[in-house]
Parts: C-alpha cells; sequence; structure tokens
C-alpha cells in the first residue's frame, strides 16, 4: 500500500506543468494564510453534510451526489489533459465518454481495483490542485491543521469512522481498498469495531491520506522546481516513514487517524531536509 503513496505523487508531479498552464488553481493568491483555513473550514463542513445526508434513503443519496461530483472531476481532468493532444472538440467528447464509463463501472461493477484506479485518478488531481495553489510554508500549516482535526474526528468525536463506513458501503473511490485472503467484494464493513489481524481481510485507507501530504511534495516542486527535488524525496520518504509506523498499529486491529503519522513524517522531512540543505529554514519565507 505505501507504493501508492509513490504513485499518486509522481502522477501529481506530473500534472504540475498542464493544470499550471491551464490556470487550475484553488486559491487565487498562493501566499494568503486565510486559504488554509478556508479549505480546513471546507472539509469539516464537507464532512458534515454527507454525513447528514446518510440518513436519507440509507445513504443512497449520498452515493449518487458524490457519483456527481467526482463524474466532473473526473471529466475536468480527462479534459485538461486531452486537451493539449485533441483540441477542444475532441477533448470533450473523449473526456465525457471515459468518465461516464469509469462512473459506470463505479455503480454496476464495484471491484476493489476500479474503486482504486478511480481513486488514485482523483487523487492525484486533487494533490496537483491543492499543491500549486498553495506556498509551501501554507502547506505544511494546513497539514499541521489537518492532523490536528483528523486525530479529533478518529478518537474522540469517531466521526471519521462513520464517514468512512458510509463510503465504503457505498462503493465510492473515497477510501482505497487493498484486499487480503477471504475479502468479499461489496461486503459491508465495521471499522469501527476493527479486526484482529488474523481476521482483517482488507486494509482501507482514505483518499485523504494520499492526497494531504502529496500537496507538500507538489507545492515544492511548484514553487522551487527541480531545485527542491531533494526536499521533495525527503518529504516523500518521511511520508513512507509515517506509514510505516502507522501500518503497524493499525496491524493490531485499531483503526488509526493517519494523518498525524503522514503529515507529521511529510513536515518533519521538508524541515529537517530544508536546514540542512539551505542551511536554516530560508525555504520557509
Amino acid at each position: 500500500m505505501g507504493s501508492l503513496f509513490v504513485v499518486v505523487d509522481v502522477l501529481a508531479l506530473l500534472l504540475v506543468g498542464p493544470f499550471s498552464g491551464a490556470g487550475l488553481y484553488a486559491f487565487e493568491d498562493s501566499g494568503d494564510p486565510v486559504d488554509v483555513v478556508y479549505f480546513a473550514a471546507m472539509m469539516v463542513v464537507t464532512t458534515g453534510v454527507i454525513l447528514a445526508l446518510r440518513r436519507f434513503r440509507k445513504g443512497v443519496l449520498v452515493r449518487w451526489v458524490m457519483l456527481g461530483a467526482i463524474w466532473f472531476s473526473l471529466f475536468s481532468t480527462l479534459y485538461t489533459l486531452s486537451w493539449f493532444m485533441l483540441g477542444d472538440f475532441l477533448a470533450v467528447g473523449v473526456s465525457a465518454l471515459l468518465s461516464l464509463g469509469l462512473v459506470y463501472l463505479l455503480v454496476r461493477w464495484r471491484r476493489w481495483y476500479i474503486i482504486d484506479t478511480a481513486a488514485v485518478l482523483l487523487g492525484a488531481v486533487t494533490t496537483t490542485v491543492l499543491g500549486i495553489s498553495l506556498s509551501p510554508p501554507l502547506t505544511a500549516a494546513l497539514l499541521l491543521l489537518l492532523t490536528v482535526y483528523d486525530a479529533i474526528a478518529v478518537y474522540k468525536t469517531k466521526h471519521m469512522l462513520t464517514l468512512a463506513e458510509t463510503i465504503l458501503d457505498s462503493g465510492l473511490p473515497l477510501v482505497l481498498i487493498v484486499p487480503r485472503g477471504g475479502y468479499v467484494e461489496g461486503g459491508n464493513v465495521d471499522i469501527v469495531k476493527g479486526s484482529s489481524q488474523g481476521e482483517r481481510r482488507a486494509y482501507y485507507m482514505g483518499l485523504g491520506d494520499l492526497i494531504i501530504p502529496g500537496c507538500l511534495v507538489v507545492s515544492i516542486y511548484s514553487t522551487m522546481g527541480s531545485v527542491g527535488l531533494p526536499i521533495i524525496v525527503a518529504v516523500l520518504l518521511g511520508t513512507l516513514v509515517g506509514f510505516a509506523v502507522l501500518s503497524v498499529l493499525v496491524a493490531r486491529g485499531k483503526p488509526q487517524a493517519g494523518l498525524p503519522f503522514l503529515c507529521g513524517g511529510a513536515v518533519m522531512g521538508y524541515v529537517v531536509s530544508s536546514y540542512l540543505l539551505f542551511e536554516g529554514l530560508v525555504v520557509l519565507l
């Protein structure tokens, strides 16, 4: 599962040029700290809306609303990429067909590899858009802010666990699935209760756990270019170290908040490498 971080980050880095050229920024000013607060607040509000909608028709409404959002995201991504090669008219048609086809598979043929494929595409796109929209210091601040929120949402209020179960039961590509022996496609999942290592039939990871630390990778590359590659490697290594620690705890059978480990490792890699390479945190200025 750790390889997914590398895949998403590499894809996101490849998208930096096309997305920057197309002006696909989430915020106008990458150095405005208000954007960090705004994004964090939007995450909280969106989570609340999804949890509220799950009460209607046993979560069916949530699924269709999210599928619409996912289709739009996939269409926008494919259109942006194909526009450079096909031109506007063909890009619209090809992007519409491919995005509708993938959404159809998500609705009619819920298989873990289809869900994961769509999740990786969405993850790469979202990572790119957020990463090019915030400066490295603000991205690091966002990571720390979301780390605190994730810890509260998992360990204190536990509403993030309820959200994960809702998404898994609906087959949306917002939670990645890595199956083990005995995994049953489409079966209901009880994340809150957890399971012992011997009983666990699949590993689950929220898409946000891939996106959020990856934003720092993209932000550094978008700001510094190839000069920042050593720092990018350090951030990715820090993320993978955090994931290794997280995996050990998850193997014990209890759900864990991912961002404290993943973002903690990413920010640590960022700070340490910046200090060692620039003889101080000049990259933060």
